[in-house]
């Protein structure tokens, strides 16, 4: 949907108006979030590309093939693919859809990880739909990520004949207000990670930078020589912990991160989910976008 960028010391009696289509934005946000809460990974699929249907937002399937495996129920993935914009080299911003199995048998809700993250590119998909845009920018839902990041490994093993200029990578964006991205230490990111950090200034955020960071689909890219950055929130606290997780000195871990004892459990619904922190992650992900799509060549 098209930002409002009204002040609120000058918007007057728009004021209202204005607070109300942040209101319905934010509960359509968490609605979305919902529907993705199914029994199979195929069924978050399905939901993921009725929702872009109902947006009026064009994709593509792209289907790939694993081997049978003993603690996997599919053989089959699907990466679903909205492509926007002038081909001039691409930009990439992805999430993986799947969730996780648990250990008694259920598909975990995954809605922290990996629906916000999701619902977030639906509507980052919708708004740059409306604009022009100098690179074609490629928005991927990945399939298979909980299993070895099938689904991105495979996106770019397809499309190595078409040159990916940066990929965004957006992984557990359910709740806090503390945004940190990375890996900020892996060579050939400079470029994207200088818009990153001019993204997080336009939104008037203070941003952390992780020079390690958790393992996600940004990898593939990574291995494949692609500038990328993975974007991710959480409250200030738990971004701490996590930092000190990857970044910290041996022995300043400082225990198991709270996030990690709320992703793949059954506690991961939607209830742990604000639209809010959503909104703060589509405002700094379509800055950066923006970013890159005016200045990449020009970007050190």
């Amino acid at each position: 949907m098209p930002r409002i960028l009204l002040a609120a010391a000058a918007c007057g009696l728009l004021c209202p108006w204005a607070a109300a289509q942040d209101a319905a934005r934010l509960d359509a946000m968490l609605a979305d979030v919902r529907r993705m809460e199914v029994d199979s990974n195929d069924g978050r699929g399905d939901a993921l590309m009725r929702i872009l249907e109902e947006r009026g937002v064009p994709y593509a399937v792209e289907s790939f093939e694993i081997e049978p495996r003993a603690d996997y129920p599919r053989t089959v993935g699907r990466n679903i693919v909205v492509t926007l914009g002038a081909d001039a080299g691409d930009i990439v911003v992805g999430a993986h859809y799947d969730a996780v199995w648990l250990g008694d048998g259920a598909l975990s809700r995954g809605a922290v990880d990996n629906a916000a993250s999701s619902v977030i590119l639906v509507w980052l998909a919708e708004t740059l739909s409306m604009e022009p845009l100098e690179h074609r920018v490629r928005i991927v839902f990945f399939d298979m990520e909980e299993i070895g990041l099938v689904g991105s490994r495979e996106f770019v093993r397809r499309h190595a004949d078409a040159p990916i200029a940066a990929a965004v990578n957006l992984d557990v964006n359910g709740y806090g207000d503390t945004v940190f991205f990375g890996p900020t230490a892996s060579g050939g990111n400079g470029g994207v990670h200088a818009a990153m950090r001019q993204a997080c200034t336009e939104v008037e955020l203070e941003c952390v930078e992780f020079p390690r960071y958790p393992a996600s689909d940004y990898l593939s890219f990574q291995r494949a020589g692609v500038p990328n950055v993975s974007v991710s929130v959480l409250p200030s606290n738990e971004a701490q912990e996590m930092y000190a997780a990857y970044n910290g000195a041996a022995g300043q871990g400082g225990g198991v991160p709270a996030l990690f004892r709320l992703i793949h459990t059954a506690r991961d619904t939607s209830e742990s989910v604000d639209p809010a922190a959503m909104d703060t992650v589509y405002r700094t992900v379509l800055a950066l976008l923006r970013q890159l799509d005016a200045g990449l060549e020009s970007a050190p």
